[in-house]
């Protein structure tokens, strides 16, 4: 296995985010935590440090826009 060093790691994981559609702020974050994956574990590969990347991206895109569902009004979850 190649030892790359962290810039070329994010560069490439961050690429390929934006390659899947993923906005390049997202995907610079994610691609951090990527890169912290590859150099923390001895056997991880790149497509092992995309994986993690695209799951911790996951949460990361939800905040920037609308929630999941349409607010309902007098629809509470909380006590009766």
């Amino acid at each position: 296995m190649a030892n790359f060093s962290r810039a070329q790691i994010e560069t490439q994981i961050r690429a390929q985010l934006v390659r899947e559609g993923i906005p390049d702020d997202v995907a610079r974050s994610a691609a951090g935590r990527g890169a912290d994956h590859y150099l923390s574990s001895p056997n991880a590969t790149i497509a092992s440090s995309i994986g993690i990347a695209k799951t911790y991206a996951k949460p990361l895109k939800r905040v920037k826009g609308k929630p999941d569902r349409p607010h309902v009004p007098g629809r509470r979850m909380g006590r009766r």
